[in-house]
This record gives C-alpha cells, sequence and structure tokens, in this order.
C-alpha cells in the first residue's frame, strides 16, 4: 500500500516521464503555394507577354519564400523565374492561340511544396481582336467624278498579331434623293485578320448635280463688279476670290463651310479633281454688291447674304488647267458642298482667262 509521500513520487516521476514531449520540436509546416493561373490574355504582339503572379503563396510559419517557375513548351520562356511576379512571354508569330504549362515551387527554411493543380496550369494567349481599319475621307463631289479607289484612296488596316490583314470592299449605289443629288456610293470596306474576326466601316462617297428645281442660273462670280468674269492669269495674285451668292434654297448661314470645293465642268460627264476646300485662308458673311442671284449683276444689292471664299490660286490653275489654255477661253467652274442640315448644293459660274 502505497504511503502518501509515496504517491507524490509517482505523481512527479510521471511528470518528468512526459516532459520531453511537451518541449520537443514540433515539424515545421509546409508553404502554401499558389500560382494565380489559370491565365487568359489577348494576343498583343508578335511576342506576347503576361504576367503571372504567385504572391499569394505563403508560408503559414511567416517565414520569407523563395520562388522557382518552371514552364514547359518551346514556344515561350519566363523572363525572371525567381521572382513573385514574373513575365510568360509566348511567341505568337503566325498563330491564333497558344497555350503552354507552367509551375510554381516555393521555399521556406529550405522546404518546399508543390502542389499540384493548385501550383501548376496553363497559360493560354488567343487572338481575338479584329483588325482596327482607317477610311479614306468622305467625298462630295460633281457628278462624273472619278469614283475608283486609285482616285479616292484606299483604306488601311492594323492589327496586333498579324501584320498583313486582308482588305476589301464593295460599293452599294444609292440612286438620286432629290434634286441636286445625282447618287451616294456606300463603299463598305472590310478588314479581315487570319483568325477570322473582322471589322467593317463604311466611307460615303456622294455626287451632286444642278438643283434643276430652282433657278440653276450661275451663282459664282469672281468679279461682281465685272461682266464677263476675267482672269488676267499675268497679274492675278497668290489667292483668287470667289463669292457664292445667295439664293432663295441656298442660305449662307446654312453653308456647311468645311465640305466647300471648287471644280471645272468640262462636260457634263467629265470633271477634274476638286481642288483642297481646305485652302481657302478666309470667309466672310456680308451683303455684297450683287443685286440678284444670276452672273451679270448691276451694282446695288439684293438683300441675300453672300458668301466670299479665297483659295489658293496656283492650286486652283493647275487643278482647273487655267494655265494652258488660250487666252479668251471660258472656263465653266462649279463650287459644291453641304448645307448645315446634311443636304447638298452646286452653284455655277464661268470665268473668261486672259
Amino acid at each position: 500500500m502505497h504511503t502518501p509521500n509515496t504517491k507524490l513520487l509517482l505523481r512527479a516521476s510521471a511528470v518528468l516521464a512526459l516532459a520531453p514531449l511537451a518541449f520537443a520540436d514540433e515539424p515545421e509546416a509546409l508553404p502554401v503555394c499558389s500560382y494565380g493561373g489559370p491565365y487568359f490574355a489577348e494576343c498583343t504582339g508578335a511576342s506576347t507577354a503576361v504576367p503571372l503572379d504567385g504572391s499569394a503563396s505563403f508560408d503559414p510559419d511567416g517565414t520569407p519564400l523563395t520562388y522557382s517557375w518552371i514552364e514547359e513548351c518551346p514556344f515561350g520562356f519566363i523572363d525572371d523565374p525567381s521572382v513573385s511576379q514574373p513575365n510568360f512571354v509566348i511567341d505568337m508569330t503566325g498563330q491564333c492561340q497558344r497555350a503552354c504549362f507552367v509551375a510554381l515551387r516555393v521555399f521556406s527554411g529550405g522546404q518546399g511544396n508543390v502542389q499540384n493543380g493548385t501550383c501548376s496550369g496553363y497559360v493560354t494567349v488567343s487572338d481575338t481582336t479584329a483588325p482596327v481599319l482607317a477610311l479614306p475621307i468622305n467625298v462630295i463631289g460633281p457628278w462624273g467624278l472619278d469614283t475608283s479607289v486609285a482616285s479616292l484612296g484606299a483604306a488601311t488596316a492594323t492589327d496586333l498579331c498579324d501584320p498583313s490583314p486582308a482588305l476589301s470592299f464593295a460599293d452599294t449605289v444609292i440612286p438620286s434623293q432629290g434634286p441636286g443629288h445625282e447618287q451616294t456610293i456606300v463603299r463598305r470596306w472590310t478588314a479581315l485578320d487570319r483568325c477570322g474576326f473582322f471589322s467593317s466601316l463604311d466611307q460615303l462617297i456622294t455626287l451632286t448635280s444642278p438643283d434643276t428645281s430652282v433657278d440653276s442660273s450661275f451663282n459664282v462670280d469672281l468679279d461682281i463688279n465685272a461682266c464677263p468674269d476675267v482672269l488676267v492669269r499675268a497679274t492675278q495674285g497668290p489667292r483668287i476670290v470667289l463669292t457664292l451668292l445667295g439664293r432663295a434654297n441656298l442660305y449662307m448661314n446654312g453653308v456647311n463651310r468645311s465640305t466647300v470645293k471648287l471644280s471645272r465642268q468640262a462636260d457634263p460627264a467629265n470633271f477634274v479633281t476638286p481642288t483642297n476646300p481646305w485652302l481657302y485662308s478666309a470667309t466672310q458673311i456680308g451683303v455684297f454688291a450683287a443685286s440678284n442671284f444670276g452672273d451679270c449683276n448691276p451694282a446695288g444689292t439684293d438683300g441675300r447674304a453672300d458668301l466670299r471664299f479665297q483659295f489658293n490660286y496656283p492650286q486652283v490653275a493647275s487643278t482647273l488647267g487655267l494655265n494652258s489654255l488660250p487666252a479668251g477661253t471660258t472656263v465653266p467652274i462649279q463650287m459644291f458642298g453641304l448645307r448645315t442640315n446634311g443636304t447638298q448644293w452646286i452653284a455655277y459660274g464661268e470665268i473668261v482667262v486672259q
């Protein structure tokens, strides 16, 4: 039978026997790996960089981690496999989609852990973006204008992953929509990349003719104080001033001045390319000395506002072919454009060259 002292000794022995287990070093927890994927990225060029992110990896004990990224494809590489957030660079030359397997191994205090399914997976790069189109400007010109692509210009297309997207166009002709409007050509440009993605935009080509529903007599005057209008080429300065005369269906404050162009009418179906409307250096609205709309106006005013344009004369002479004409030649000219409400107008005049 144990005495109280004996029981006390037995308890002390048990405590001493358990003490080594209570103070033994517990095993260190393994680091937890997270590779941040799977990754899906849009192609941004023949060499596309995809940011990887292993920063969500951690060590439960708070010990700093070291990183080791691995890739398994011949057409890509990791720019710095030893950091938490490197770039995976993949070669997309001639490709619409590519995928590569990547894995991340993290180490902490000499211990490492790779968790399949959570610390490895795929990086997929695809080209799903259509090309970007840039169109030639919309054109407003006289009936008979050369509307070929060679004359009016072609669209251009750019694509980050296809250096040569295919360009095509198709014309839809909208017939006359009223006096002064012969037809509108809707030229739809389409750019198609090698992966089958495309974009389309419309270029508008509007062809005008005289408005026969109203007085179609001459409404462009070189010199409102003389009749006929005489252009002395030898003394003509660097600018030529033409006055667009107001009439019942054409109010000057309703003219979209940025659309105005000037051309020569050689015959009903043949026009030279209009001069650049941006070359006039100044415009002015006012009531000038024109007593009526139409050519050969006597002195006085008709109360209608007229619009005066300045054009670059050397370009006018070149475009209208004035320099090669014999003295005394009458040159029919026309000015045309849009009203502010989008409808077309056209006006005529004549110049005798000397």
